[in-house]
């Protein structure tokens, strides 16, 4: 991929880190194509004269030496001055410390970023382009603390990521509803052949309202089994990850009522001009809606553009400490990016999955804004 400069432009190399095709994750496509989208419109807007980006993409999971040395050598071979990419949650540590013995700056998208919380071990090249896996957890508890209802179950994977959830739930709703009833919880196993003896025993404890982690995939086989079982007449019901386009999509147009969400990006419901003109962009070049991946490749574009405004390309030291604390226009409203851990200050929505003849998916709607800084340390 390579984008060339006009006479006289300054070229910018940024290099595009994203999985292979066959990767099965669905996101190299969406990541590359809204970055494409940005790197478009500033190198139109800075005229030949003007800034001008040059993308080069690579290819792999980065997890093994090999893989590690040919990124080296691509550091050496093209000299990028900047990094971006949709990662695996295993390889954001390693090849950001190699961006770091390099001494360029990294935007990382988590291909699992409900599971990449951050530990602390970072380098300070790395920057999380990506809402936080927090900020689901605290809108969750913040939207059904608001309902009437008192009696909750909890579903959630039998993991650490699953228990430490469950947790944070129970210790967070205690304040604003300390009448809340616990009726339990299922710590499920990492794969479920049948969810009917699970679905039974939720039925069985006759909750009002269950709030769930299962991810995209798993969401998907539960929400089918659940609503032929008439579940959904029953439970309000509230996954972290079904407000994800994927799942939007998968569920079809006819959703029940009492299917609750969460989403970071909820076009379909924002005015903004600048969500349109994304939104109509993308669709134009790949005739599908945008995903949060591909709004996370965009937007990582136009932050290192904002940073490169203030702080050149050239000098690396510089252009950290401007991404530090940068604020930059965003099509989900103005983004920060927090000193603190190099986290975007990303907003976050919550409402009902309703069905609509305005798009071929069912969407969110009855939305309540959650943050960003509602999520503040």
């Amino acid at each position: 991929m390579f984008f060339p400069p006009p006479t006289h432009a300054q070229p910018v190399k940024i290099g595009l880190l994203i999985p292979w095709q066959d990767s099965g994750t669905g996101i190299d496509y969406p990541y590359m194509r809204g970055a494409e989208i940005a790197v478009a419109e500033v190198n139109a807007v800075e005229g030949k004269q003007g800034i001008q980006m040059l993308l080069f993409a690579r290819r792999g999971t980065f997890l093994d030496r090999k893989e590690q040395s040919a990124l080296q050598d691509f550091f050496f071979e093209q000299r990028p001055s900047f990094l971006i990419g949709a990662l695996h949650r295993e390889a954001i540590l390693p090849v950001s410390r190699l961006a770091q013995e390099h001494q360029i700056p990294i935007l990382v998208f988590p291909i699992e970023f409900m599971e990449a919380a951050s530990t602390g071990e970072e380098p300070p090249s790395l920057f999380w382009i990506s809402p936080t896996p927090e900020a689901f957890q605290r809108a969750a508890v913040r939207t059904v603390a608001q309902f009437s209802q008192k009696r909750f179950y909890l579903l959630a994977r039998n993991s650490a990521l699953g228990r430490n959830w469950v947790k944070y739930f129970w210790e967070a709703m205690n304040k604003p509803r300390p009448d809340a009833q616990r009726l339990g919880e299922t710590f499920l196993p990492l794969r479920v052949d049948d969810y009917r003896p699970y679905l039974q025993t939720l039925l069985s404890a006759n909750p009002e309202v269950c709030i769930s982690h299962l991810g995209v995939k798993d969401w998907l086989d539960f929400y089918s089994l659940a609503n032929k079982e008439r579940y959904f007449k029953k439970t309000i019901h509230l996954e972290l990850e079904s407000g994800n386009l994927e799942s939007l999509i998968a569920m079809r147009k006819k959703v029940p009522e009492g299917v609750w969400a969460i989403s970071a990006f909820p076009f379909w419901a924002l005015g903004w001009k600048e969500t349109k003109e994304f939104v109509s962009k993308y669709r134009n070049n790949t005739n599908s809606y945008p995903s949060l991946a591909a709004l996370s490749g965009y937007i990582s574009i136009h932050a290192l553009f904002q940073t490169i405004k203030k702080a050149g390309f050239r000098d690396s030291e510089k252009a950290l400490r401007v991404l530090e604390d940068l604020t930059f226009p965003t099509p989900v409203g103005p983004m920060t990016i927090r000193k603190s851990d190099h986290r975007t200050m990303w907003p976050i929505w919550c409402g009902s999955i309703q069905s609509t003849s305005d798009y071929p998916f069912p969407i969110i709607g009855e939305l309540i804004s959650l943050g960003p800084d509602s999520f503040s340390p």
